[in-house]
């Protein structure tokens, strides 16, 4: 019963991220080494998906932190940039925007394309999250409470898949080699997954998690 509700609520989570096909952003990645006051690069690719970079066209570029419902915009890298023309942009990452944390991420805005699921808003497309070292600000206490949010978010789909898990082995003892190798693999693609939130727990993520959730309860 609990497994099921979480993943109702893991759904419910995806369907308020944006679409995230059309740009996908290359650098940063988790392990990116960013440090402020020197040069962050963005790279970015045509995923080969619905909306081409073409439609998505120019861009706000920016530095974010926080949570899956509570972005918080620090820095602009870069006002307009057209995804479609470029495909990497370099700015200086200003050391005064935070503090040294792992919770930052990078997220494009487009100035022209909305949303296909929620066409009040504007396309966008997200990093993984990243550390940034060497920074010379604090964050407020608004802005620690909505990373506090998002790691809360992230442990409580942890602790579902987890608890689904150790309820269902014993019944699915006769197929546990088959079943260990797709876990296993459910599991691999969740972490990987971008965005994101100690990932922005972008929308592929949260559907991966969901997924498993209810695969193990079925």
């Amino acid at each position: 019963m609990f497994a099921s509700a979480a993943s109702y609520v893991l759904i419910a989570a995806a369907a308020l991220q944006p679409v995230l096909a059309g740009v996908y952003i290359t650098s940063p990645v988790a392990g990116t080494p960013a440090t402020g006051g020197q040069v962050l690069e963005v790279k970015w690719a045509d995923d080969g998906k619905t909306p081409t970079v073409g439609s998505v066209g120019p861009c706000s570029v920016d530095i974010y932190t926080g949570s899956v419902n509570n972005q918080i915009k620090l820095q602009n890298l870069a006002a307009s940039v057209d995804v479609s023309k470029t495909s990497s942009i370099s700015a200086t990452i200003d050391p005064s925007i935070g503090q040294d944390d792992s919770h930052y991420f990078v997220r494009f805005t487009s100035l022209s394309l909305k949303s296909e699921s929620n066409p009040q808003y504007p396309y966008e497309a997200f990093s993984a999250m990243f550390t940034i070292n060497s920074m010379t600000g604090k964050f407020d206490s608004a802005t620690l409470a909505a990373i506090d949010a998002g790691n809360s978010t992230s442990s409580a789909a942890s602790a579902a898949v987890s608890g689904a898990g150790s309820k269902t082995t014993a019944g699915l003892a006769a197929s546990a080699s088959a079943k260990s190798s797709a876990s296993a693999s459910a599991s691999s693609k969740a972490t990987s997954a971008a965005l994101p939130l100690n990932e922005v727990l972008p929308a592929g993520m949260l559907l991966a998690a969901a997924g498993f959730v209810s695969y193990l309860v079925l």
